[in-house]
């Protein structure tokens, strides 16, 4: 009887390594960007995002794993210009929330390192602030907008342990036009972190 507690565990670790979350951050810029001609233009931009995403393992062939993914991804940007003569200057700030489940299939290539693509469909929803600046007049304006959108990318996972490895992808997401403020276009984000495996 002794025995039953010790197959349950042995069972247990069996079943095991099975699921992940990944979680990523990731920064992008800052960039700037000058043009002259009849007019000077000056313009610049930084933004970051924060990735949480769970996997669960489908299948195991010898190639590699086949997950189901539940990516959520949420990044920010915030950008400026200012353009004289005439002195126009435009600020703003775009937030995007991403939720796209779809599939990852992670090519083993070591023991230790797997190469992995994916690919989902689902949701985006932008809201951008933007204010402009123009001769003595000041003009707001907001939007918030929700779309069908699709992704796509390919990361990196190498494990430190059993349960934990460091993880570095580009996930692009592609939302349609027409968005408010925020024309519909990829939305191409790099993240690094961590995923924690059981």
């Amino acid at each position: 009887m002794k025995s039953a507690p010790i197959l349950l565990l042995a069972a247990f670790a069996a079943s095991a390594q099975n699921s992940d979350l990944g979680l990523l951050a990731g920064i992008s810029g800052p960039s700037s960007q000058t043009i002259t001609g009849t007019q000077v233009k000056i313009s610049g931009s930084v933004g970051a995002s924060a990735q949480i995403n769970y996997a669960m393992q489908l299948k195991e062939v010898s190639a590699g794993r086949l997950y189901l993914e539940l990516p959520l991804l949420i990044g920010a940007r915030a950008s400026g210009t200012n353009i004289t003569p005439g002195t126009v200057i435009t600020g703003s700030v775009q937030t995007g929330i991403y939720f796209t489940p779809g599939v990852r299939f992670n090519f083993t290539l070591h023991p230790r390192v797997s190469f992995y693509a994916m690919g989902g469909v689902g949701l985006a929803s932008f809201d951008e602030n933007q204010t402009t600046i123009s001769k003595g007049t000041v003009a707001v304006n907001t939007g918030w907008s929700t779309s069908f959108a699709g992704a796509f990318g390919g990361g990196l996972d190498f494990r430190l342990t059993r349960l934990i490895s460091l993880r570095a992808e580009l996930r692009d997401f592609v939302s349609r036009a027409g968005l408010g403020l925020t024309d519909g276009r990829n939305h191409p984000v790099f993240g690094f972190g961590m995923g924690f495996h059981w």
